[in-house]
C-alpha cells in the first residue's frame, strides 16, 4: 500500500500593515493623485526593503544578506501590505521587523500612516494565484484590526517561538532592542488594554515640527481617539529620555535616523511632542 507523505507547511513570520483613514481619501482625493501618491509609497519601500549599502562599509544588523535580494516577501492589496518572511528562523523574522519598523516611518512621514499586526507560524503562499492562507496571517490580521491606535504590535506567537531573544531583551542586555521593541500596554477597540513588544515608529525619528505635526485634525470620534492613544504612546516613550541616537556612525545603517521636515536634513527636531 502506498503512503503520502503529508505536505510540508512553511511556518513564517508574517505581518499585516493597513493603511488607516484610506478609504477616506477615495472620496475625498481624485482617483489618479491618490493612484500615483500610493504608488510611489510602494516604489520607494522596495528600495529599503533590501541591504543600503552593497559595498558593506557600514556596520549592520545582517551581514551575510545578499545585496540584491529583499530583506522579505511583500505584497500589496488595495490599502493592505502583506510581509512575508522568508525562512523560520529568528534572522528572518528580525529582518522582516526591521523592514515593518522602517516602512511604518516612512509612511506616516506622507500622511499614510499604518496599523499592523505581527505573527509567527504556518503559512501557505501560492503568490502566482494570489492564495495567501494560514495561521500567522489570520493572526497578523485579527490583532491589526482589533488595535485602536496608530502602531504595530507583536503578537506573543512570535515571542513564544524565539523565547531566548526576547528574554534577552527583557533583561536590558539590548537596549536598542528594547527601544526597538518597545513594550506598552496597547489600546485595543473595546476598550481594553494588551501588554504587547511594538514596533516603535517614534524611535529614532527627528521630526521637524514635533509629533503631533505627524497627524492631521479630525471631526470623527473615532479617528481623534486613534490620534489621542498614538500620541500617549509616543510620550511614554519620549519620557524614557531615549528618543533618539546621538552617536549613529556606530549603529547599524539600517536603524539610523529618519527624518520627515520640509527641509533637508539634517535639521534640529521640533518639539518632542
Amino acid at each position: 500500500m502506498l503512503t503520502m507523505t503529508p505536505p510540508h507547511i512553511p511556518l513564517r513570520t508574517v505581518a499585516f500593515l493597513d493603511i488607516l483613514g484610506f478609504r477616506a481619501k477615495l472620496y475625498e482625493t481624485p482617483l489618479l493623485e491618490l493612484a500615483n501618491c500610493y504608488e510611489r509609497r510602494i516604489l520607494e519601500s522596495q528600495f529599503i526593503n533590501r541591504p543600503f549599502d552593497s559595498k558593506g562599509k557600514t556596520p549592520t544588523l545582517f551581514k551575510d544578506h545578499p545585496n540584491n535580494v529583499p530583506w522579505c516577501a511583500q505584497y500589496v492589496f488595495s490599502d493592505s501590505i502583506i510581509l512575508v518572511s522568508h525562512d523560520e528562523d529568528i534572522m528572518s523574522c528580525m529582518k522582516l521587523i526591521v523592514y515593518a519598523w522602517r516602512l511604518s516611518q516612512n509612511f506616516i512621514a506622507f500622511g499614510m500612516p499604518l496599523r499592523g499586526g505581527i505573527a509567527y507560524g504556518e503559512l501557505y503562499a501560492n503568490p502566482n494565484l494570489n492564495v495567501f492562507l494560514g495561521k500567522a496571517l489570520a493572526k497578523a490580521y485579527e490583532l491589526e484590526r482589533c488595535q485602536n491606535w496608530i502602531g504595530a504590535a507583536i503578537d506573543t506567537s512570535v515571542m513564544e517561538r524565539f523565547p531566548t531573544v526576547f528574554e534577552t531583551i527583557d533583561k536590558d542586555d539590548y537596549p536598542i532592542l528594547n527601544d526597538l521593541l518597545f513594550e506598552y500596554l496597547v489600546p485595543f477597540k473595546d476598550g481594553t488594554t494588551k501588554r504587547l513588544r511594538t514596533l516603535n515608529w517614534r524611535w529614532n525619528l527627528i521630526v521637524e515640527k514635533g509629533t503631533r505635526a505627524l497627524f492631521s485634525d479630525s471631526e470623527d470620534t473615532r479617528v481623534v481617539e486613534k490620534i489621542r492613544n498614538t500620541l500617549k504612546y509616543a510620550e511614554a516613550f519620549v519620557q524614557t529620555g531615549r528618543l533618539y541616537v546621538n552617536d549613529q556612525s556606530n549603529l547599524p545603517v539600517e536603524l539610523r535616523s529618519g527624518w520627515i521636515g520640509a527641509k533637508e536634513p539634517p535639521f534640529e527636531h521640533g518639539d518632542d511632542l
